[in-house]
């Protein structure tokens, strides 16, 4: 499906899942090279960025976070001819579809002389990455969460959702990793496709970039320290129960087997055949379960 946005003599397409026909389409349309038209009918893993003089093709992938029933990352393809500007995506976009609602009055912004194909390009590229940097802040409040039911002793429950929100950021940074290599190759490819230096521009978005980089990093380190944190917390907690289990066990095997030995069949057995001998033993087990009490209370072990 192809939508059109026309301002200034510079027309938007965007492309949703296209057919081969809607790919000839824009060809014709837009005169753009059949090589720049190449695998755009699908998806590719592929981050790339190429140009020749008077347009330009940039294919990003763009992690997502919140979403279940996708699990690769967005794939947008930037198309950039003096008179037109071409995103090919093959799912429904959030980012797309808001700056689609904002585009007619961002063009009265930016006035004639500001609204060419490139200056949109940089400004939607520069919309992505804030939708990232919001992605990220969704990351943030399930680690905040995740922090207060560690401290609420709910270690174990939290070992799965660490891991699912460690999964969470490998794949945000494998997805975004790969967008540096194009950023710098960025400047000199719309100089080579536009005669123009569009240095300020570039910078931008790789200010952008690095942002979301910094932000990434940094929820990387806490989510280790809370991985730390929890394991620390697991471990201790279980040590402690082992603590627990060997001291009960410590103290009820020597009267297991101050008990067995009484119930041996001798015929000289001691203490057994008074009148008071059921007392006597367990007040003898009793006195040595105390002694054990005592013993574990001084050593600090109880």
């Amino acid at each position: 499906m192809i939508e059109r946005y026309l301002h200034n003599k510079i027309t938007w397409l965007d492309v949703s899942n296209p057919s081969p026909e809607e790919i000839r389409t824009l060809v014709d349309e837009c005169d753009v090279p059949i090589a720049f038209a190449n695998n755009l009918t699908a998806s590719t893993p592929k981050t790339e960025i190429f140009s020749k003089k008077g347009f330009m093709r940039m294919t990003l992938h763009f992690p997502i976070v919140k979403r279940t029933d996708i699990n690769h990352p967005h794939q947008v393809t930037f198309l950039i001819t003096p008179r037109h500007f071409i995103t090919v995506r093959f799912e429904e976009i959030e980012c797309i579809h808001r700056f689609s609602k904002e585009y007619e009055v961002l063009c009265m912004l930016h006035g004639k002389d500001k609204g060419s194909s490139v200056q949109l390009f940089t400004v939607l590229l520069g919309r992505f990455y804030d939708a990232l940097y919001v992605k990220l802040d969704y990351i943030e409040s399930k680690l905040k969460d995740i922090e207060e039911e560690i401290f609420k002793e709910h270690e174990a429950e939290m070992v799965y959702e660490l891991s699912n929100v460690s999964r969470r950021l490998i794949l945000f940074r494998q997805a975004i990793d790969a967008h540096e290599d194009a950023l710098e190759k960025l400047p000199d490819a719309l100089k080579d496709a536009f005669n123009k230096d569009q240095i300020e521009s570039s910078e931008a978005i790789l200010h952008h970039y690095k942002v979301v980089k910094r932000r990434l990093k940094a929820l990387k380190s806490t989510l280790d320290n809370l991985r730390l944190t929890n394991d620390s917390l697991l471990e201790t907690k279980q040590n402690s129960i082992m603590k627990v289990l060997t001291i009960i066990s410590f103290i009820t095997f020597p009267l297991m087997l101050f008990s067995s030995m009484f119930g041996m069949n001798t015929e000289n057995t001691p203490i057994l055949g008074n009148t008071l001998d059921f007392w006597i033993i367990v007040g003898i087990m009793v006195a040595v379960s105390v002694v054990f009490l005592i013993f574990f209370k001084y050593k600090k072990w109880l």
